[in-house]
């Protein structure tokens, strides 16, 4: 886990004594937590699925990112100030989540010693990821067309050979992407059409770099 990183396990063992972390199983579609609750832990997924989602009283959705397991989330709202959760966190399959207090980072700990500094440190890396992830993102969403969202989309994440292996299904690309499934798929038929691209399930294959990158 990211949270942990370069410290043995029997001190990550005594930090989480002291922190009195907990864990809780969520089953498919239960929430970690929800917009409005007041926010107090930080949640470390320890198996499973869990999309952070923006839902609207229209019904529609605004897929923020997903987490998975290792990854750190809830974060955001320890420094901000914030007293209620801006979105959700709905577990996508069955998943274990570790709860870690918020208390345990605001102060240091005789029993953890210069491990909780480490750990303080670990969680400052983790949102600056975070916040540069959510920057890309930004950058993403302001492209004035589908076509040029989904190219920096597979440009961001495609590997080598021009192989983009689709980390989520189509209902949630297109809640990530802002807009409705089926443009997203119209668009995608439309760019393998033009040579863009050929898709393959869940895969995307990038048949014209050159071409593709000229959207960006």
């Amino acid at each position: 886990m990211d949270l942990f990183a370069d410290i043995e396990k029997k001190e990550v063992e005594k930090m989480l004594r002291c922190s009195r972390a907990v864990t809780r199983e969520l089953k498919p579609r239960e929430a970690a937590f929800l917009e409005g609750e007041k926010p107090s832990m930080i949640f470390i997924l320890e198996s499973g699925e869990v999309a952070l989602e923006k839902s609207f009283a229209s019904g529609k959705r605004n897929l923020l990112y997903t987490v998975k397991p290792g990854e750190v989330f809830g974060e955001a709202f320890l420094f901000s100030g914030a007293d209620h959760y801006w979105y959700d966190a709905i577990s996508m399959k069955k998943s274990r989540v570790m709860m870690i207090p918020w208390k345990f980072f605001y102060g240091f700990c005789e029993n953890a010693c210069g491990h909780h500094q480490m750990i303080t440190r670990n969680l400052l890396d983790i949102m600056a990821g975070r916040n540069f992830s959510m920057t890309k993102k930004l950058h993403l969403l302001s492209s004035t067309s589908l076509k040029e969202k989904l190219a920096i989309y597979f440009l961001d994440n495609t590997d080598a050979s021009g192989h983009v292996k689709l980390a989520m299904n189509r209902e949630d690309l297109a809640d990530f992407l802002g807009v409705a499934r089926p443009s997203l798929s119209r668009e995608l038929m439309n760019m393998q059409k033009d040579g863009l691209i050929r898709v393959e399930r869940e895969e995307v294959f990038i048949e014209d770099m050159d071409r593709l990158e000229s959207l960006y």
